[in-house]
C-alpha cells in the first residue's frame, strides 16, 4: 500500500531505523534551542532555523556569527561551505535511487542528513535500500529534531543543560555504528584511516566546520585516487 506514491512499509522501516539516534539529536537540538534564545532569537526564529535549514553545524554558525554581528553574507558562505558535503551524498547515493523516486528528488535531498544517508547508504549495499526507507529515515530525524528544537526553544530556562548529561558521546558513536559496516575493502579502510589522520591534524589549526568539509573532500579524493575499477560503459 502506498501514500502518494511512497511505500508505507518502506517509510515505515525507515523512520524506525532512525531512532537509536534520537538519542544523540534530542540533546543536540535542545542545545541549539537554548543558544538560540539565548543569543536573542525567538521562538518562530529559533524553530525556523531547524524545520528551513535543518543542519545542526551549519545551524549553531549561523547563530554565533549572527551573535557577533557578521553579514549576511558571511553568513550565507559558511553555512554553504558546511553543508557541501551534501552534495558529494547525493551523487554517491544517485547511483542507486530509481529514476523516478517518491517523494521526488528535491525533497530527498532537502531533508536528507548524515545519518539518514549512513542508513540509507549501508541499506542500498545490503541490497535492501529503497526511496522510501531513504525518505522515513530523514523524517524521522526531522520529527525529533524540530520537535526537541521547539521544547528548548519554549522551556529552555527550565531545562537542564544537556552538556551535563553526558549524552555528546552518542554521536560519535552512532557514526561509528553506521561506518563500520561499510568498511568491506582495503580502499575503505585506507580512506577512512588516512582521512581520520588528516581530521585530528586539520583539527589543530582549525574550527570543527571547516574540517568536516576539508576531511571530506580529502576522503572522496582518495577514494577516487585508490578506487580505478573499470566502469561499464552505458549504450
Amino acid at each position: 500500500m502506498t501514500l502518494t506514491g511512497i511505500d508505507r512499509s518502506e517509510l515505515r522501516r525507515g523512520f524506525a531505523a532512525m531512532l537509536p539516534f534520537w538519542l544523540g539529536v534530542v540533546p543536540f537540538a535542545l542545545a541549539f534551542a537554548i543558544l538560540g534564545r539565548s543569543s536573542g532569537l525567538s521562538v518562530v526564529e529559533t524553530e525556523a532555523l531547524s524545520v528551513l535549514v535543518f543542519a545542526g553545524s551549519a545551524q549553531l554558525a549561523f547563530v554565533n556569527l549572527a551573535r557577533d554581528g557578521a553579514g549576511s553574507a558571511a553568513i550565507l558562505l559558511t553555512v554553504l561551505l558546511l553543508n557541501l558535503r551534501h552534495v558529494l551524498y547525493g551523487l554517491s547515493l544517485n547511483v542507486h535511487l530509481p529514476a523516478c523516486t517518491r517523494p521526488p528528488r528535491p525533497v530527498l535531498a532537502a531533508t536528507m542528513t548524515d545519518e539518514s544517508y549512513g542508513l540509507a547508504i549501508r541499506s542500498y549495499r545490503d541490497g535492501r535500500g529503497s526511496d522510501g526507507f531513504f525518505f522515513g529515515a530523514s523524517v524521522s530525524l526531522l520529527v525529533s529534531f524540530t520537535t526537541a528544537t521547539l521544547v528548548g526553544a519554549v522551556l529552555g530556562s527550565h531545562l537542564p543543560d544537556p552538556g551535563r548529561l553526558g549524552l555528546e558521546v552518542v554521536f560519535p558513536l552512532s557514526f561509528l555504528a553506521l561506518l563500520l559496516p561499510l568498511l568491506r575493502s582495503r580502499i575503505d579502510l585506507t580512506v577512512v584511516a588516512v582521512a581520520g589522520v588528516f581530521a585530528l591534524v586539520a583539527g589543530e589549526f582549525m574550527s570543527g566546520g571547516g574540517v568536516v568539509l576539508l576531511t571530506t573532500i580529502c576522503g572522496a579524493a582518495i577514494g577516487t585516487v585508490l578506487d580505478r575499477r573499470p566502469r561499464p560503459i552505458a549504450v
